[in-house]
């Protein structure tokens, strides 16, 4: 379909909502609206000049404007705006409208030297008609990245147009709006050039629809506004597949990617400001199920923060961003959640500010008012006299985006992991593309060393030796399996059960382009994670590892590391094999293996590499980071190789040393068919397939947790296929009865025991659970 034909559909379309549009809007509706935007934009009403962090994000705006003015090209036959902003490289367009609103906000913001600055003013409107005239108009089609068209230039232009409304002639202002109207004339669509028009979804929609709605504000049509306003209410129903948020609190973006971390704070911030701007107006949002993104800031986003930190492993290809930290994304998402917060009833706005307060106290490795906007200061200065809260513990798993979060005091400990669901990894833009292994299992241990990650971990990091994989070294290239979320396996048994804190977690691992199969599972306890891995195969001529640990020990980490008590590869460039029961990595924690003892692989190095390594954008200055790796080596085309080994975040060597004595453990299967393990009245078991284990017969491949607690006995079931009408199971416990059961749990008593039946149609890999009496 033509963009011009599906501008007329919409134009008819627009005309029918006339019918819903309210009755009393006026143009002092519309210059109340332009007011609120423009003061959410500059902070203006925030303001203390006297304080150092106001003084300070004033002078950063300042400075800004400053540099981007001496890159401006003043000659009057000139073919773009910026010296360093081609305008026949997509990119350089919005680039151009971000650094002309950077200007536009220091103009509108009391206390910028720049303050209704006449010269500054007149730079202003003359390159914006340059822009109208060179490029961004009506009569030119698109090329490049749609998004640059769509959203990257559109959401600054209207923002401009808002700041200067008064200064704009209002011929000018239906010009660039119209402009606006060619690239987006619904924002309901994309209009990628190679693919035509696509519904769009997730943040997409909402910038798509905060551009039509700011820009309907200045032209004053209510029936874009309209439009545009209702658009959002897409993006908070619950989805069970594809793009948004799905019940478990996953959210995807791009079909097949775990994307809470970027897309999914862009998502809540941009809906955010415009609940916040349409507030108390004729548009205000009504539509109860507005309630689910509420419910999203405890389910999707408090999960995958740890101390200002967004996990990497919702983050996409963003890891491979020189100025896109994790500690960034962190302080995006709690500028989101403190701009929400304004807008809920006052427990939970308590909830989330004492969680963001806790937070914003142990980020001792970023500044979330370093380099801070005016508003983003005013967020954080609100936070003053809130009680900070710790982190929670306990267990989240996202059966629908194929992550799991186990949290205990002091950390966190996160897997990746890929199925026919969710990519491996996604890259594009040529970003991220070698992070083809970071879906292999990939575990993130988030404990006090608050820059682990952020600290240049993927441009220096091995990236065939990431933490927790099992990877056959055959040499990928990058792109491997293709870019945009393409680079899936065909398996499906990827996910697990969870019981009150604790997780069963497993993945029934394809390498990525290679033949290598392993199933692997961890199990989720109190003190420690337990690891096994089964059934390791290969058949590319090339070893396979997994990995144990490749820990970002920084520019000087000079962490002793001892295997068994006693000192190995204490120098950098040091390698060694050993026969360890034991290893402990000082300020990290223990390792022990439970299968007694295990050749490991030891490496102490510096390693260096650039950020132009994983993203052509990136900067090709040298960066040189120190790690300590685990590893241990599968050999040559592995048949049915297996480990198992358990990690203790924070232990002590003492204390690991104890766990290698006793850990209170026992490893009851380790197969490509079953892995399990008792701990105390816990048993944990991923059944691969029908089996038994115990007491406990699985006639389905399932994931089960068995807790003893006295007389009582509770089961905790699911299916990570995803693909099951129903679990079943059977347990030989004679005269149990049942206590209580979730819904679509059948329990028929036998001579022997109970013979369960948990309906999971439709349950996206949830845990059902029951209790029962002995």
């Amino acid at each position: 379909m033509k963009r011009r034909t599906f501008l007329a559909g919409t134009t008819a379309a627009a005309a029918a909502l006339t019918l819903e549009l309210p009755a009393f809007a006026a143009p002092a509706d519309f210059a109340a609206l332009r007011a609120k935007w423009a003061a959410d934009l500059t902070g203006s009403a925030a303001i203390v000049p006297a304080d150092p962090d106001y003084a300070a994000a004033l002078a950063r705006l300042d400075a800004a404007v400053l540099s981007s003015l001496a890159k401006l090209d003043r000659t009057a036959t000139r073919k773009l705006i910026f010296t360093d902003q081609p305008l026949t490289a997509d990119p350089s367009i919005p680039n151009t409208y971000v650094r002309l609103e950077q200007w536009a906000t220091a103009w509108a913001t009391p206390g910028s030297q720049y303050h209704a600055d006449p010269a500054l003013l007149a730079v202003i409107q003359a390159a914006l008609e340059s822009m109208d005239q060179l490029i961004y108009k009506t009569t030119t089609v698109e090329f490049g990245n749609w998004w640059s068209w769509e959203i990257g230039a559109t959401r600054p232009l209207a923002n401009i147009m808002v700041l200067l409304y008064d200064e704009l002639p209002a011929e000018t202002r239906e010009r660039y709006c119209a402009a606006i109207d060619h690239f987006v004339p619904d924002p309901y669509r994309m209009f990628p050039p190679e693919r035509g028009p696509i519904v769009s979804t997730g943040a997409n929609r909402v910038d798509l629809c905060q551009a039509i709605i700011v820009r309907s504000l200045v032209t004053e049509d209510e029936a874009k506004l309209t439009h545009a306003r209702d658009g959002l209410s897409d993006t908070w129903q619950y989805v069970t597949s594809g793009d948004g948020f799905y019940r478990d609190g996953s959210f995807v973006q791009h079909t097949w990617v775990a994307y809470t971390g970027t897309y999914g704070h862009v998502l809540l911030n941009g809906i955010g400001k415009l609940l916040a701007l349409l507030a108390n107006s004729p548009w205000a949002v009504t539509d109860p199920k507005r309630q689910i993104l509420f419910d999203s800031v405890a389910k999707a986003y408090l999960p995958v923060v740890h101390d200002a930190r967004m996990m990497d492993f919702v983050r996409g290809r963003a890891v491979s961003r020189y100025n896109a930290s994790d500690h960034n994304d962190g302080y995006t998402a709690i500028e989101a959640i403190l701009r929400l917060s304004k807008g809920v009833d006052s427990t939970l706005a308590t909830q989330w500010r004492a969680a963001v307060a806790g937070w914003v106290q142990r980020d001792t490795f970023g500044n979330l008012l370093s380099g801070a906007t005016i508003p983003r200061v005013a967020l954080v200065k609100s936070l003053e006299g809130v009680t900070p809260a710790p982190e929670r513990d306990g267990h989240t798993l996202f059966a629908s985006m194929d992550r799991s979060v186990h949290r205990r005091s002091g950390w966190a400990y996160s897997i990746s992991m890929a199925s026919s669901r969710i990519a491996y990894y996604e890259c594009g833009n040529g970003e991220n593309d070698q992070g083809f292994h970071s879906g292999s299992g990939m575990t993130y241990l988030y404990d006090s060393d608050n820059g682990q990650y952020a600290d240049a971990f993927w441009p220096t990091v091995d990236r065939y030796r990431l933490p927790g994989t099992t990877v056959d070294k055959l040499p990928l290239a990058p792109k491997a399996g293709g870019e945009w979320g393409a680079a899936r396996p065909t398996t499906t048994w990827v996910g697990g059960s969870t019981l009150d804190g604790y997780a069963a977690i497993g993945q029934d691992l394809q390498g990525p382009v290679s033949p290598m199969r392993a199933r692997k599972s961890w199990f989720c306890l109190d003190e420690y994670v337990v690891a096994l891995g089964a059934g390791i195969t290969g058949s590319s001529g090339n070893s396979v590892e997994t990995v144990v640990e490749n820990r970002n020990l920084h520019s000087t980490g000079t962490n002793p590391f001892t295997v068994n008590g006693i000192q190995q590869v204490p120098n950098l460039g040091d390698s060694q094999a050993v026969d360890a029961r034991w290893a402990h990595l000082d300020g990290v924690g223990g390792y022990v293996f439970l299968n007694g003892t295990q050749a490991l692989q030891l490496k102490r190095e510096e390693r260096t590499g650039s950020w132009r390594d994983v993203n052509t954008g990136g900067p090709t200055t040298p960066i040189t980071r120190r790690y300590l790796t685990m590893w241990l080596d599968h050999g040559v085309d592995p048949a049915d190789a297996k480990y198992s080994y358990l990690v203790a975040p924070g232990a002590s060597a003492a204390r690991t040393e104890q766990l290698a004595q006793y850990a209170g453990l026992l490893v009851l299967r380790n197969t490509a068919d079953v892995q399990a393990i008792l701990s105390g009245g816990l048993l944990l078991a991923n059944f691969w397939k029908a089996d038994r284990i115990a007491e406990l017969t699985a006639d389905t491949p399932c994931s089960v947790i068995r807790r003893v607690r006295g007389r009582e006995i509770d089961l905790a079931v699911s299916d990570p296929t995803q693909l099951a009408a129903a679990v079943k199971l059977r347990i030989l416990l004679p005269g149990a009865k049942v206590v209580r059961a979730d819904e679509g749990v059948t329990v028929r008593r036998t001579l022997l025991g109970l013979d369960i039946s948990a309906d999971v149609t439709g349950a996206a890999g949830a845990t059902r659970s029951l209790t029962v009496r002995i």
